[in-house]
């Protein structure tokens, strides 16, 4: 089904997205359904659009400046910030019943970056600003029905910032800025499979990550998971579908659509490589992580949405230049036309 009035925007996500290792979130995806990071098959009808915003606030571990330090006299340059924030604004349109694109651009914030340094820790200040765009596309392969299927690409352009500066006038590494410098292709899929008011949607995508500010490269950056999702309330009317498998379920009055509310869950991770600086691999950089996230969602008859999450480490494996994730909490707010 592909009810317009239905989509959350939650637009993925970091999946990262996500602020976890080289504090640069990752592409989210777009459509209703599923978690709040992990995203359905599901896609606009021609002509119509939609637009949402969301945030990303997580926190990390706590490290004492003599830890830093420590790592530092390792050759290790381990930072640590008090909280990273990351409120992205996004729109979605619907070129074909098939394919809806997207597009969104973060604000980035680093509270209180510190960095261990051969003379103790580095007070790096508090560097925001806007970050670096995501353009995608989703194809739906699948028609109106149980079981959906669709393809994701795009790609992350350059526009954020990478002339921020420490207060010291010392310009700070890519890794630390709003934006990367980079070009980075992202492809990726959704499934979905409903029984009922239940349905069950996996996603995923990958990112490659190419030379960017600095003569610095990214680590290519994997997130996906799987999300376990139940609808309370708002009994739909039934739908019609044309020969070509349309659904017109949008153009039902408004007083014929009902509110709803969706209860999920969803298991979900993010894999990152090792950064390059000069051609040299930054062996501390880079990890992984998984997180179990629970979390609720309103859809309004006239087209608005809200959902909310609350995601907790249950494994990690960081390596020693970032700290690990203690939590995140995750909003997002939706509005379909």
């Amino acid at each position: 089904m592909n009810r317009l009035f239905r989509v959350p925007l939650g637009m993925l996500v970091a999946l990262n997205g996500s602020a976890a290792l080289a504090d640069h979130l990752g592409a989210t995806g777009f459509g209703p359904g599923g978690g709040i990071t992990v995203f359905s098959p599901e896609t606009l009808d021609g002509g119509h659009w939609a637009a949402g915003l969301r945030l990303a606030y997580t926190r990390p571990k706590q490290r004492p400046d003599d830890q830093l330090a420590a790592l530092a006299d390792q050759g290790i340059g381990a930072h640590n910030t008090d909280y990273n924030l990351n409120v992205s604004l996004g729109a979605a349109y619907g070129l074909s019943h098939h394919l809806t694109i997207s597009a969104e651009l973060p604000y980035v914030r680093r509270a209180r970056l510190r960095e261990g340094s051969i003379d103790g820790v580095d007070r790096l200040g508090s560097p925001a600003g806007l970050g670096d765009m995501n353009l995608l596309a989703k194809y739906r392969i699948t028609e109106a029905g149980e079981v959906g299927f669709a393809l994701i690409g795009g790609i992350k352009l350059p526009t954020g910032s990478t002339h921020r500066r420490a207060p010291d006038g010392e310009k700070l590494e890519t890794e630390h800025q709003p934006g990367t410098g980079s070009w980075d292709p992202i492809v990726g899929a959704s499934a979905s499979v409903r029984v009922g008011p239940v349905q069950l949607t996996g996603s995923g995508l990958f990112q490659i990550s190419t030379q960017g500010a600095q003569d610095t490269r990214l680590g290519n950056r994997l997130q996906g998971g799987i999300a376990l999702s139940h609808r309370f309330g708002g009994a739909e009317p039934e739908h019609q579908e044309d020969a070509d498998g349309h659904d017109h379920h949008h153009d039902d009055p408004p007083e014929a659509r009902h509110s709803s509310w969706d209860g999920f869950v969803e298991l979900a991770g993010e894999r990152e490589g090792r950064q390059r600086i000069g051609g040299d691999v930054e062996k501390a950089s880079g990890g992984t992580w998984a997180w179990l996230a629970p979390g609720v969602r309103f859809n309004s008859a006239s087209g608005w949405s809200a959902a909310a999450g609350f995601a907790v480490p249950v494994w990690q494996r960081i390596r020693a230049s970032h700290p690990d994730n203690r939590y995140r909490l995750m909003l997002s707010l939706g509005r379909a036309f």
